[in-house]
């Protein structure tokens, strides 16, 4: 059983990262600096430079402190950079292996930290997972929160009227294709958020709260318009929960729409086709009259994609 009192020299481990040599020696009162002192079976052991040769003497075993100074030399668990790699890596590795096929020990690798960051930084395997979750919501607001804004604005000046109800899904189509297929970053939060959605957590009700939740709701308000029922209505919900589903499916599966189109990746001609396609089909999913402008930028990026 290990009992120490850790000296003032792991006090600079702590703060620099590093073990103290002799050219310290004068700093610290013109003794060789000291890892610490520790009591190991009953024996008091000083270690500092020379803690291969304290190993010895212990049998083989380096002492307890020798580890701290690994540690040390790999980076202390601190610092905003090792925060961001971590959440990061741990978003990627989430999506691709879920919670429980990541281990701690992966998480820290995949994000060049020690493994004492994880715990430092966020408490725990878990908390991370919370902390991705959240991160989710939060890169997704600028692509989200405009389209709620303008959907639920959007609907109350329409009043009713179906010419401005479909410029408005017209609008929601182009929007939500454009962002969702658009950036990297998407791809393996969608992937993440397909994994929440089959295996739920119990961090699945914020992501319901403050992603999904919001999102339905306003696209219900205009599906709601367009079919002269209530937002609220099963029938509504459904036809919105179908409308979005359909948008969402283009990056959830996006392999097997590259498989069967035969293409390598969405290029931005790529997405205006898409766009250009389902539009019609969503207007015509609502009975909204369809928009020439939304038909003449399918048949150009039709043509471009030959």
């Amino acid at each position: 059983m290990i009992r120490g009192v850790v000296q003032p020299a792991c006090d600079e481990v702590a703060a620099h990262g590093r073990i103290p040599h002799r050219a310290d020696e004068a700093a610290i009162g013109g003794h060789r600096p000291l890892l610490g002192r520790e009591q190991v079976d009953g024996t008091e052991t000083e270690v500092g430079d020379g803690a291969a040769e304290v190993g010895k003497r212990n049998g083989g075993e380096r002492p307890a402190a020798y580890g701290l100074a690994q540690a040390a030399r790999r980076g202390r668990p601190g610092g905003e950079e090792s925060r961001a790699r971590l959440l990061e890596a741990a978003g990627k590795l989430f999506a691709r292996d879920g919670f429980h096929g990541v281990s701690t020990r992966a998480l820290a690798t995949a994000a060049n930290v020690n493994l004492a960051a994880i715990t430092y930084h966020f408490g725990g395997k878990q908390a991370l997972y919370h902390e991705v979750l959240r991160r989710l919501v939060d890169d997704t607001n600028p692509l989200v929160e405009p389209i709620i804004e303008r959907l639920s604005a959007g609907v109350k000046e329409a009043d009713g009227d179906e010419m401005a109800l479909g410029a408005l899904a017209a609008w929601f189509i182009d929007r939500l294709f454009t962002g969702i297929l658009g950036a990297e970053q998407v791809r393996w939060q969608m992937a993440l958020m397909l994994r929440e959605f089959h295996q739920p957590s119990k961090e699945f009700p914020m992501l319901l709260r403050e992603r999904i939740n919001p999102l339905h709701d306003a696209v219900a308000k205009l599906v709601g318009a367009a079919k002269g029922q209530s937002p609220k209505a099963p029938e509504t919900l459904l036809l919105t929960h179908a409308l979005i589903g359909q948008c969402m499916v283009f990056g959830m599966a996006r392999t097997v729409v590259w498989a069967r189109l035969d293409w390598e990746g969405y290029t931005p001609e790529r997405v205006k086709r898409i766009i250009g396609t389902l539009t019609p089909a969503v207007l015509a999913m609502l009975g909204l009259p369809q928009v020439e402008a939304q038909e003449k930028a399918g048949a150009k990026a039709a043509g471009e994609d030959r």
